[in-house]
């Protein structure tokens, strides 16, 4: 009678436990998170071109983040067409719209950003001491060889989110007499997405929130965020944007970041 007791309690236990490990959903492996930064650099990735698509946009909650924030979403808003967006390795980009009858380019060529309309306006701004207004592939939610090269990053472990374990590092500029701002960047080992960053200013306060969504495979082994998502330190959305007909290593000429 006993022997079958413990039987019964066995399997019993078996079958409380088998539920409990199908209920609880299951995480990538933290012993597979690399803490070395540079494992999350896709290599394959030359360069790219997309269709810029305004979701959504609030001005007020953009405000909040930065004076600068709604700069291409108010372009994308007036000119109410998508913008052709195009990058190009090392952290070249150039984004193509219309105001109108008016057309419009912006460029960040490395340290230089020019703002060029067909009315005549051109502006030229050095950004070679104000690297956290530099535009890079972070901001798609990839990183880039350049990128690392003048930042550096401090693992911060392996944490949860949306039910995959990431790695999540620190990131500031090597150069912190320029500027003191950091992030934190949540990377999904299988996809090399940033999946989450979130943004702290020179004094260390949260600045705004970046959510990488809908991931696609636009090459084998390489995929990129189709949505992004940007909220004030609120929690306020203050932008979101859809890429659109997504094209990768096409190869592209640096003329046209000049």
């Amino acid at each position: 009678m006993q022997s079958h007791y413990k039987q019964t309690v066995s399997f019993a236990s078996f079958c409380f436990f088998a539920a409990i490990s199908f209920a609880i959903p299951k995480l990538s492996s933290a012993d597979t998170i690399s803490p070395n930064i540079q494992a999350y650099v896709n290599h394959g990735l030359v360069d790219f071109s997309a269709n810029m698509h305004l979701v959504k946009y609030d001005a007020a909650a953009g405000r909040r983040i930065n004076k600068d924030f709604g700069l291409i979403y108010e372009w994308m808003k007036k000119s109410h067409s998508d913008l052709l967006l195009r990058f190009k390795l090392p952290d070249m980009m150039r984004i193509d719209g219309r105001f109108g009858a008016a057309t419009g380019i912006y460029i960040v060529n490395s340290t230089s950003q020019d703002v060029r309309l067909s009315l005549g306006l051109n502006v030229r701004t050095d950004l070679s001491k104000t690297p956290g207004k530099r535009k890079t592939l972070l901001d798609m939610g990839l990183l880039s060889e350049d990128y690392l090269g003048y930042t550096e990053a401090q693992f911060m472990g392996a944490r949860p989110f949306n039910g995959k374990m990431c790695a999540v590092f620190s990131v500031s500029y090597r150069n912190k007499s320029l500027d003191t701002s950091h992030r934190l960047v949540w990377i999904d080992p299988e996809t090399k997405i940033t999946v989450k960053r979130e943004e702290f200013s020179q004094d260390g306060k949260l600045r705004s929130i970046w959510y990488y969504r809908n991931a696609k495979e636009v090459a084998p082994n390489l995929w990129m965020p189709s949505i992004i998502e940007i909220d004030d330190n609120e929690g306020n959305l203050a932008g979101e944007t859809e890429y659109r007909n997504v094209k990768v290593n096409i190869p592209m000429s640096a003329s046209l970041f000049k």
